[in-house]
């Protein structure tokens, strides 16, 4: 039986060694970066450097890491039993619901007991209320704060042994739930009928609710970006979308397939076969020292030989690793993209999409999950690349 009193009931993702590497390799960043306290927001930064999770994280939280003095939550009332029960570090105040987060977050300022002259915070994040800047700003003022994502972003990118082993075990898992997917597929049956076989595939596999979908999109809706399942039923001649995501301790890994209903037409095979070549031309392409940039444009000249520039509307490919929904990608600690120059480095991961959609058809695109090794790359996905072709009958 789980004691509520002790100091770590329910265990912890990861070692607490780990949790101290990740926190003295943050203050050595901040330092470096002139920064006395760092404004932690994001639900996948505050897990990384805590082991606190919620689905909750629509509400008010902050982490207050100072270089020098005693770190400090902010959260809901409700969300601070996830404090208690989950992460390593305990100290924190709450907020009921109503009260003021603005003075109880200037209290936790306080609470460090640090020295704060400058104070970096999430610029690119979705977590930040824009009053919870204004308050510090006007506190300290507006030279106090510096925009700090790149903190984070920086240690987050390669990833340790120990988050590698998550994100095979993740990719093992979202491959689980294609295959069952694929073989679901038959006419007649609804979007929302595959979708359940597919999160069942991944929750008995001991799988989470993964950062996103499953997607399970049939016919020309497969087309509209992001879309969820929503009843529709599967007919003779649809191709049917599929990306799907495996959740193992917040990490993810995803893979995206196609299955054709019936024989495919000469321009579905070709479509299938360019983004499946594309692909190809990307994962050959990755090894340590070539940039981000090299291996979105392998993909995206395959794309345009192949005629689907105009649908290739994506980016090349995002980093992987920590995720909460609504998605999977850690595209703000990197991009396979036009434009990024940065040289890969062994124990980045990508997920990696060269997909096309065709207003009024569909979808089209194949994706992995993949590890950048020594000398090139892994693929952790493992799900046959190809078109799936399902009995019309």
């Amino acid at each position: 039986m789980n004691d509520w009193d002790d100091d770590l009931p329910f265990g912890l993702p990861f070692t607490l060694e780990e949790y101290e590497q990740r926190i003295a390799r943050t203050k050595a960043a901040m330092a470096e970066a002139g920064i006395d306290l760092l404004m932690v927001t994001s639900p996948e930064n505050i897990y990384w450097l805590t082991g606190y999770r919620t689905t909750g994280y629509y509400v008010y939280q902050i982490f207050l890491l100072p270089l020098d003095g005693t770190p400090q939550f902010v959260t809901s009332k409700l969300e601070h039993e996830c404090v208690r029960a989950l992460s390593w570090i305990k100290t924190g105040l709450t907020v009921f619901m109503g009260e003021d987060e603005v003075a109880k977050t200037l209290e936790g300022f306080d609470a460090t007991e640090a020295r704060i002259e400058r104070i970096g915070y999430e610029e690119r994040g979705f977590w930040l209320p824009p009053r919870i800047l204004d308050a510090v700003r006007g506190r300290w003022g507006n030279t106090a704060t510096v925009a700090a994502g790149h903190v984070l972003e920086d240690l987050r990118r390669i990833k340790s042994p120990a988050e590698i082993s998550c994100l095979r075990e993740a990719a093992r898992i979202a491959s689980v739930g294609m295959r069952a997917g694929l073989q679901a597929v038959a006419p007649g049956r609804t979007e929302n009928e595959v979708a359940g076989d597919v999160y069942q595939a991944l929750m008995a596999e001991g799988g989470e609710h993964p950062a996103g979908g499953p997607y399970v999109v049939t016919g020309p809706r497969a087309a509209i970006t992001h879309m969820l399942p929503e009843r529709a039923v599967i007919e003779p001649g649809h191709a049917v979308y599929f990306e799907v995501g495996g959740c193992y301790k917040r990490y993810s890994g995803s893979n995206m397939r196609m299955a054709h209903v019936g024989p495919p037409g000469n321009e579905a095979a070709h479509r299938a076969a360019t983004s499946i070549e594309a692909l190809d031309a990307m994962l050959e392409t990755i090894k340590p020292g070539a940039t981000s940039q090299d291996i979105d444009r392998a993909g995206r000249s395959v794309m345009a030989r192949g005629g689907t520039t105009e649908e290739f509307r994506h980016r090349a490919g995002y980093s992987m690793g920590v995720a909460f929904a609504p998605g999977w990608g850690e595209g703000l600690v990197n991009d396979i993209a036009e434009g990024n120059e940065r040289p890969l480095e062994p124990g980045m991961a990508f997920h990696l999409v060269p997909m096309a959609g065709f207003r009024g058809e569909g979808n089209m695109g194949f994706s992995e999950t993949v590890l950048v090794s020594t000398d090139g790359c892994e693929v952790l996905t493992d799900v046959p690349r190809e078109l799936h072709i399902v009995s019309a009958g």
